[in-house]
């Protein structure tokens, strides 16, 4: 491995983190791109965990736009490299915990300090929607687990959570919150899923 090979596999810092957070949410990002870290950090995992291998190609202009060609407005060719750059490191992150440690997996929600239990509980259904997006990106090859009545269950957090789906708005207090506890276990039953597949 050489040297920037290493580094493209060195975590974020939690700067490095805040930072490519901030340009998501610029005005120089597509109006339409994944919104915060959170969603970011699930649509990656998903992307991991799947069924697919996704060149970056693929999956790195869905970050800025799901259905059009749209893309962020960069203020130099740095600035550019510098955000592809810690896309492909978290990436890289995301795909060598499931490899080395499946089982220590935790969303990144449950690693972030948040200011009151309401915005964490915001970043979890943005962790959500960011898995769900993840999905979507090659939905036909996730069908043989949403077709199995055995392993469907594992995605309805994510479909609760996000409010993609019905009961999402009604849910309890108590029942977000267990959701929230079953995310990271969901993910790495899912990870196991298409593993023996």
């Amino acid at each position: 491995m050489n040297s920037s090979d290493h580094l493209l596999m060195k975590p974020l810092s939690i700067e490095e983190i805040c930072k490519l957070e901030s340009f998501l949410i610029s005005e120089r990002s597509p109006e339409e791109c994944l919104s915060s870290i959170e969603m970011l950090d699930a649509y990656m995992t998903a992307l991991a965990v799947g069924p697919d291998l996704i060149e970056p190609d693929v999956w790195i202009p869905f970050i800025w736009n799901q259905a059009d060609s749209e893309e962020p407005t960069y203020t130099s060719e740095d600035e550019a490299g510098i955000i592809m750059d810690y896309l492909v490191r978290h990436m890289n992150t995301i795909a060598r915990q499931f490899h080395n440690d499946p089982e220590g997996f935790l969303p990144l929600f449950d690693s972030l300090s948040y200011q009151s239990e309401e915005e964490k509980e915001a970043a979890a259904e943005d962790w959500a929607l960011g898995f769900i997006m993840g999905m979507e990106l090659t939905y036909t090859a996730w069908e043989p687990l949403l077709t199995n009545e055995e392993n469907t269950p594992l995605v309805l957090p994510m479909f609760i959570l996000s409010k993609v789906s019905d009961g999402g708005e009604s849910i309890t207090k108590k029942e977000q919150l267990d959701l929230i506890r079953t995310v990271a276990p969901s993910v790495i039953s899912i990870y196991y899923f298409w593993k023996k597949g």
